[in-house]
């Protein structure tokens, strides 16, 4: 049994994982902790209670998951959205905890793992796999291997420039994939068309969705914006990669056909012509609650498997 996290912003997610299935599971906030110390105290004590209500005493491995981590040391380094602006060694934290090997990977790589492993990823070794929400994450594999890179965190498709001197981004670069095509890039297309500012205090698209469906123009406009620059981008990344396969997940692929369709069809007239018709886009087959854990859980079979 392993146990699998997953670090959020505002939220975290613990679950134990047993042959591709979440077992049980918690969420403890994100924030409010002393100090990264006593947020991995209460990460340690929420794996244990949740081992105590399973009846197993003990876990084999732990697999986390995390922005701005980094699997090589197992570092989460200065991450811009967590409550700590310094780098947090949680992989070692969390095996001095509860005594079981732990790994730590980048967020979007974990979920390419557990798509890999577990969901419409399966079958196949050379696999793209994008998580659309606050912002554009990416994991890439090729060849049966999870791209990595020197430090640890390649495949940011998310921060490929696609419009020089574009939107401001996260990173401090400018005209990133992820300032058009995430939750905060749609909704800041849709004020620019509509002339809308309040939309930018919204959560999600969903009310741009709605709007779309009603006919609202600079709501349609925003879904074909949106379109464009996703289907740019990922045609881009299977020129350098070459998948088989491009999986997405995340709260925008929640808009259905406002934007896989027109999706679909983008992205083979952006390909390159050795890769039209060779190249599907499918959607998670993995339930909402369980990819994340089952993602992180997957970075724990590389401890287990050696």
């Amino acid at each position: 049994m392993i146990a699998g996290i997953d670090i959020g912003g505002t939220t975290s997610k613990i679950g134990l994982v047993q042959e591709g299935r979440v077992l049980r599971q918690v969420r403890i906030s994100t924030t409010g902790h002393a100090d990264d110390h006593a947020f991995a105290d209460a990460l340690a004590q929420a794996v244990r209670q949740l081992c105590i209500q399973e009846g197993s005493p003990a876990i084999e491995a732990v697999g986390i998951g995390a922005p701005n981590a980094n699997q090589f040391t197992g570092i989460i380094e200065m991450a811009p959205n967590l409550p700590w602006k310094h780098d947090v060694p949680l992989a070692r934290m969390m095996q001095d905890r509860l005594g079981a090997p732990a790994v730590l990977g980048n967020d979007a790589n974990a979920a390419a793992l557990g798509e890999w492993r577990y969901g419409a990823g399966q079958g196949f070794d050379d696999l793209l796999v994008v998580t659309i929400g606050t912002g554009v994450g990416s994991g890439f594999i090729v060849n049966g291997q999870l791209v990595l890179g020197s430090a640890g965190n390649a495949g940011e498709l998310g921060h490929m420039t696609i419009v020089v001197d574009g939107r401001l981004c996260t990173c401090g670069r400018k005209g990133c994939l992820e300032t058009y095509v995430s939750i905060r890039g749609m909704r800041q297309t849709y004020a620019e068309l509509a002339d809308d500012l309040d939309v930018l205090k919204e959560e999600g698209v969903k009310c741009i969705a709605d709007a779309a469906h009603r006919g609202d123009q600079a709501a349609l406009r925003t879904f074909e914006e949106t379109v464009r620059w996703l289907a740019i981008g990922l045609a881009n990344a299977v020129a350098v990669t070459g998948p088989r396969r491009v999986v997405l997940f995340g709260g925008i692929v929640r808009s259905g056909e406002l934007l896989l369709a027109p999706l679909k069809r983008a992205f083979q007239v952006a390909l390159l012509n050795i890769y039209q018709g060779r190249v599907d886009i499918t959607v998670s087959a993995l339930a909402d609650d369980d990819a994340a854990l089952l993602g992180a859980a997957a970075l724990a079979t590389t401890l287990t498997r050696t």
